[in-house]
């Protein structure tokens, strides 16, 4: 027996200090278990088939059971119990990933989205348009991401066709209301989770008197703009600098 055993050893040590054998490829040193001089140790008291034996062993423990689920890269985090998308992303596997609770939906022209009975599911009835009132939707929405799906430790997941106007507008009041944000610190916080969001220049101005509403005050104001000719929201006119300036190059060159 103790021949057997010495003969194993003088094996194992002959294929680790062959060119053949890298740490790269040692079974024990992948797991993380040991390397050096720590790896004769372990062959001296086991049989090489043993070690890579257990080696296997170890290595299907640690693999998953199913592949990784892939969450779309068009869904924004904006808080932990507050997640923005777009229609596009919502199915059973990206809200069962996301361990959403309660699905609002801001897009009343789309059928209704063949979800579970678990989930709440909650409509805001309004149009992409800048006539459209989506003000009174803002406390029932802001409420029951708070109180009803946070409060229990749920997640909610606000969506609309491209999750740019309408979902960031509900996103937007939601901070206002419950985190107690500015207008404009609730727009840059969702703004630096979703740097597309765009509220249309209606729900905008929807915003700024809800904001009045809740401090009496407003941190973001509609002003006139010469390039798109019409009222816009101070956090947008640096979108249009840029145009601006061409234009007086265009204009500049042709003098």
């Amino acid at each position: 027996m103790k021949e057997t055993v010495a003969s194993s050893e003088i094996n194992m040590k002959e294929y680790l200090d062959s060119p053949e054998s890298t740490e790269d490829s040692s079974p024990i040193d992948d797991l993380g278990q040991t390397s050096g001089s720590d790896r004769l140790v372990i062959v001296k008291s086991a049989n090489v088939q043993d070690v890579l034996i257990d080696t296997i062993q170890m290595e299907i423990q640690l693999r998953p059971d199913s592949p990784r689920p892939i969450i779309p890269t068009n869904v924004s985090e904006i808080t932990k119990q507050l997640i923005l998308t777009s229609a596009s992303s919502v199915n059973a596997d990206t809200l069962a990933t996301l361990g959403i609770s309660c699905v609002i939906s801001c897009a009343p022209e789309l059928p209704d989205s063949p979800l579970t009975d678990q989930l709440i599911y909650h409509k805001v009835d309004v149009t992409d348009s800048g006539c459209s009132r989506i003000l009174p939707h803002f406390d029932v929405a802001a409420d029951l991401i708070n109180n009803q799906v946070a409060a229990m430790g749920g997640r909610t997941l606000v969506f609309c066709v491209a999750g740019v106007s309408r979902s960031a507008s509900i996103c937007i009041a939601y901070l206002m209301k419950h985190f107690k944000l500015s207008l404009l610190e609730a727009y840059n916080l969702v703004k630096s989770s979703r740097p597309r969001i765009r509220p249309n220049c209606g729900f905008f101005k929807q915003l700024i008197e809800y904001e009045k509403s809740l401090f009496g005050c407003n941190t973001v104001h509609m002003v006139f703009n010469d390039v798109v000719r019409m009222e816009i929201p101070d956090v947008y006119e640096s979108d249009y600098k840029v145009v601006t300036y061409r234009r007086k190059r265009v204009v500049g060159n042709k003098g």
